[in-house]
């Protein structure tokens, strides 16, 4: 008896020990694996009221993380998958568990005397069992391997939800900048129509003058009821914009920074493309989920090996009896024993190496989207740094385009005056001027997309992005959305 305790007890101290080692390994093998995600960092409350409607695009984003129902549905996700942790953990803990039982017995109890009687007697009494028992893993290497992939999975949760925050920040950029260009549609396609009206009345005067002709009325009358026509399309288009905007933000969006009136590109940093994609290499959210997800393939590859090794547990327990059966009525006993087990897999029919090989090619599968997601990842990033460069040459080449429409309006307008021009040529020459102003602010707007969209595709578009991008490109000037929503003309 004395032995089996110090048996006992010293294979309990050899299985804390491995377990401290376990603890610690997988501790170190979170901590150093590559593309291991971290919990973001809360970002600062908004500067402002925003219950009002007013929003720049930092605003708008602070209020999207708060209210945004995808965007909370990422986060109950992304902490349902960090208690992976815990669930690997658990199966290296010590497992007790206690009983309490109790039954009532009663019947007769018949049993042979001298003499061929049979004595019988009454039975009615209460069994009463309680028992404790605990079970430490010394030896289990798919439970060793569970707690690694339960590290591996809680990482994969971390990065799966920087790839959801970044995809619910690019699709706020989306419609931030769809209500501001469908704001900027109202406000040049409701000029179009007061010119085309004041060009109806100009072409009245003159046939009522003998100048013109009624020609010239019924094409300025046919333009001006084709630009009432665009107008209520727009107004409907920025009615749904400035919707779906709230959708996110949790407020109806009421007054928005709009683009800088000195609007100007900025460099990039880093400049060339090569350090672009080497950023994205590392810090790509899509990147390390793939990442993570090779490693908890890789870790099931372990857990489905460990079938074909032996176990080895202790196990303890403390029983305390009160007439457990009929033949120890009303007598108590109480016993404690403590031991090892071992268990040793000989024959599962094919069922562990089957499980084995379809984890491995499960891993390899994972490795191979892993080198998928980086050549898309490489191909996204080329498309949006091109998207910077050229879209900083493309706003200035519209910026000319629209000074040189005014230009050519003015000329078209003495042209039409001396009689050298019909107003069809006027009408023309508004709508080149309207359609240059409205590309140059989707250029505007697409150039300051594609630089969100860069820094998404390489993992930065944090807090601190959005605040540069919109202290470098918008405001002062906030545009009022229901200030152009009201009649579309007579």
């Amino acid at each position: 008896m004395i032995m089996s305790r110090v048996f006992a007890r010293k294979t309990l101290v050899c299985a804390l020990a491995v377990l401290g080692l376990a603890t610690a390994l997988g501790a170190a093998q979170a901590q150093a694996a590559p593309g291991a995600a971290r919990k973001p960092v809360a970002v600062s409350e908004p500067v402002s009221d925003t219950r009002a409607g007013h929003f720049d695009l930092l605003q708008a984003w602070q209020a999207t993380l708060a209210y945004d129902p995808t965007y909370q549905a990422a986060i109950k996700e992304r902490d349902a998958g960090l208690e992976n942790r815990a669930i690997g953990r658990a199966g290296l803990l010590p497992q007790v568990s206690a009983s309490l039982g109790r039954s009532r017995v009663r019947g007769t109890l018949e049993q042979p005397g001298q003499f061929d009687q049979t004595i019988s007697t009454d039975l009615n009494y209460t069994s009463k069992t309680n028992e404790i028992r605990a079970t430490q893993t010394v030896f289990n290497w798919a439970r060793f391997a569970e707690y690694r992939q339960g590290n591996a999975k809680a990482d994969y949760a971390l990065a799966a939800f920087d790839t959801k925050a970044k995809d619910t920040s690019l699709r706020l950029v989306n419609r931030y900048f769809q209500a501001l260009l469908a704001y900027e549609n109202v406000v040049l396609t409701r000029n179009t129509l007061d010119a085309n009206q004041k060009q109806v009345k100009v072409a009245e005067r003159r046939y009522q003058s003998g100048e013109g002709t009624i020609t010239d009325v019924r094409e300025a009358e046919s333009w001006r009821d084709m630009a009432r026509a665009d107008l209520i399309a727009a107004q409907d288009a920025l009615i749904v914009a400035q919707r779906e905007l709230q959708e996110m933000v949790g407020a109806r969006p009421v007054q928005l920074a709009g683009v800088r009136t000195d609007f100007s590109p900025r460099p990039l940093d880093p400049v060339t493309l090569e350090g672009w994609l080497g950023l994205a290499m590392q810090s790509n959210a899509e990147i390390r989920t793939g990442l993570q997800n090779v490693r908890v393939a890789d870790e099931q590859v372990d857990i489905s090996f460990g079938g074909h090794l032996p176990t080895l547990d202790i196990t303890a327990s403390r029983t305390i009896d009160s007439s457990a059966s009929i033949s120890t009525r009303n007598q108590d006993s109480a016993q404690t024993s403590y031991g090892f087990q071992v268990s040793l897999p000989v024959f599962s029919g094919g069922l562990t190496s089957a499980q084995v090989s379809q984890a491995r090619f499960n891993r390899d599968r994972a490795t191979q989207e892993l080198a998928a997601t980086r050549e898309k990842v490489a191909v996204e990033v080329t498309r949006q740094y091109q998207a910077v460069v050229s879209g900083a040459e493309r706003t200035a080449a519209l910026l000319v385009a629209v000074k040189s429409s005014q230009q050519a309006l003015v000329a078209v307008e003495k042209g039409y005056q001396a009689g050298t021009r019909s107003i069809v040529d006027i009408l023309d020459a508004q709508q080149q001027l309207y359609r240059a102003q409205l590309d140059l602010t989707q250029a505007r707007l697409e150039y300051v997309k594609a630089r969100l969209m860069l820094r998404g595709a390489v993992g930065t578009l944090d807090e601190q992005a959005f605040a540069w991008v919109t202290r470098e490109f918008f405001g002062p000037v906030n545009v009022t959305l229901g200030s152009v929503l009201g009649s579309s003309g007579g």
